[in-house]
């Protein structure tokens, strides 16, 4: 709305009036000249017929006789000021037609002796800054005196130059039928540079006579030209400026429509400002798309500072392309979440100097945060040695289990020195930013979440590295190889949940065995899981059921209550 009340303000002081002119110009089309209206042309062939110009007055005699009074009017765009001997000639067949009108110029009047015989009108244009002809005075023109006198009028130009019935002066001579019409005498030699531009020109000057008979036309036919009122084109300048802030481009319809209202009210007589509702809606479009870009880049360099350092290249470019995917302030989503941890960590450090440890741990989660942006996942957060990542957000990702999965054999393959547990669970979990109007932290919330790091704990209690939940295992049951391990329900939960080890088929009979425990069948399932000393499940099982042989459980229902975290 500033852009329309600054640029109606430059319409108040009279900027770019020509300009306007320009654009108003195009608004002339094609129509069909008056059949009416004759130019009888002294032209370059009838120069060389009769003569170089100025001809004597006998010449013009001749002409006027030649019309045998037919024509409604003669106009001569021609400016006898000078005397001549034959002036009395030239004056006598001006009395005898009484249809004559004489050209003035504004200092110049035709001499006494025709003046006496004819009424005359001065030739005179109103050029404009940019030598346009695009108005004339009627009163006391030769225009005015034989169209009627109206003041100032813009012209109504018919046609390019050339339109208008156009005769050679020698022809002329030969006589013809003018009955009735209106017969304009005047040069069209280009050597006699009584030409000009005008807004139908097309880079070709007008005569000046023909320019004439386009005004007298307009007249004629009262197809006058008013320019709209400054309240209109001010109020045209708001109404576009508000369509322009409201609909960005599409106010580029609105545009279109009003230029096609402009073209309709050109016909019906009225000139609309093209320039400035034009202007209106491209600044307004430029100030949107520069606006857009500056918006769209603090947006842009808040997502990098915000998540450079938690998201891979490829999800970066994704999200920065389609920024509507990360909604801010949490949504729930189908997430996969990843937790890691460095087995005996505290052990280690307690036998390494402060600058090795930082040393190796900085590398160390070097690592690990390559592979998960090599999975195209979202890290989370580093707490110590532990890894929080997660995948399905902000970018929607069809295989983000298989993708988790993928990434913890690759965290495995490459822990170098260190040994790591992993838990991973996929469920709902809030997304979003978790942190404050100060500070971003785009985080995760929900069981499931918590769920993910009771997963990671467990294998501790299983002798494991790697171990998901079932609603993880099935999704990637069929890419991933994972053996069923048991149904836990993790420390704070009643029910309980089947996690898998992933990559890991164990021992031949190890699902045998764990059915047989399962089914309460202590006895025969520690026999069985005794065969397999190295296998860390296996141990887990068989000091398990050793326990349930001794103390029986009164309740038993197949599920482990784990206590701790």
């Amino acid at each position: 709305m500033g852009i329309g009340l600054v640029l109606a303000a430059m319409y108040g002081m009279g900027w770019w009036g020509m300009a306007q002119n320009r654009l108003a110009d195009m608004l002339f089309l094609p129509r069909p000249v008056s059949p009416d209206i004759v130019i009888i042309a002294i032209d370059d062939k009838s120069i060389q017929a009769i003569g170089r110009w100025p001809w004597d007055r006998r010449v013009h005699a001749r002409l006027i006789s030649a019309f045998n009074a037919q024509p409604s009017i003669i106009g001569f765009d021609v400016t006898f000021s000078e005397s001549s001997p034959d002036d009395v000639i030239l004056a006598e067949a001006i009395r005898k037609s009484g249809k004559v009108v004489l050209a003035a110029e504004k200092n110049l009047v035709p001499v006494e002796v025709l003046r006496r015989s004819a009424k005359y009108g001065t030739v005179d244009v109103i050029t404009d800054r940019d030598g346009v002809v695009r108005r004339v005075q009627t009163d006391g023109s030769f225009v005015g005196q034989i169209a009627g006198e109206h003041g100032e009028i813009l012209i109504n130009f018919a046609g390019k130059p050339g339109s208008f019935r156009t005769i050679s002066y020698v022809d002329a001579l030969k006589g013809g039928d003018f009955t009735g019409k209106i017969v304009l005498v005047g040069a069209t030699a280009k050597d006699l540079h009584d030409e000009f531009l005008t807004p139908v020109s097309a880079g070709q000057a007008m005569a000046g006579v023909e320019i004439h008979a386009n005004a007298i036309q307009t007249i004629l036919e009262s197809r006058y030209l008013k320019v709209e009122s400054g309240r209109i084109t001010v109020a045209t300048i708001l109404a576009m400026a508000v369509a322009a802030a409201l609909t960005g481009f599409w106010s580029l319809i609105f545009l279109l429509g009003f230029w096609g209202w402009s073209f309709a009210s050109f016909d019906a007589g009225i000139v609309r400002n093209l320039l400035f509702p034009t202007l209106v809606v491209g600044v307004g479009i430029v100030a949107n798309l520069v606006f857009k870009y500056l918006t769209e880049s603090r947006q842009k360099k808040f997502i990098q500072k915000a998540l450079g350092q938690y998201l891979s290249k490829q999800v970066m470019t994704e999200l920065l392309g389609h920024p509507e995917k990360l909604k801010l302030g949490g949504e729930k989503r189908m997430i996969t979440v990843l937790f890691s941890d460095i087995a005996g960590f505290t052990s280690i450090s307690e036998k390494t100097s402060p600058e090795e440890l930082a040393a190796k741990l900085n590398d160390y989660l070097t690592r690990m945060t390559k592979v998960v942006f090599d999975h195209q996942g979202v890290l989370d957060k580093y707490v110590g040695d532990a890894i929080m990542a997660f995948w399905g957000a902000p970018v929607l990702q069809a295989d983000q289990a298989l993708q988790a999965c993928q990434a913890a054999q690759a965290m495995q393959e490459a822990v170098g020195e260190f040994s790591v547990r992993i838990g991973i669970n996929t469920g709902e979990m809030i997304v979003g930013n978790m942190g404050s109007e100060m500070r971003f932290d785009y985080s995760l919330l929900g069981d499931n979440v918590n769920l993910g790091s009771r997963l990671e704990g467990l294998n501790k209690e299983y002798g494991t590295k790697i171990i998901i939940a079932q609603s993880t295992y099935e999704k990637i049951k069929d890419k991933l190889p994972a053996r069923l391990l048991d149904t836990v329900a993790v420390k704070g939960k009643e029910l309980g949940i089947k996690i898998y080890e992933l990559g890991s088929g164990g021992p031949e009979d190890f699902e045998k065995a764990r059915k047989l425990y399962e089914e309460g069948k202590f006895a025969a399932a520690a026999k069985l899981f005794s065969r397999w000393p190295n296998d860390g499940p296996s141990k887990t099982l068989l000091a398990r059921c050793r326990e349930l042989i001794k103390v029986p459980s009164k309740r038993w229902n197949g599920v482990f209550h784990a206590t701790s975290k």
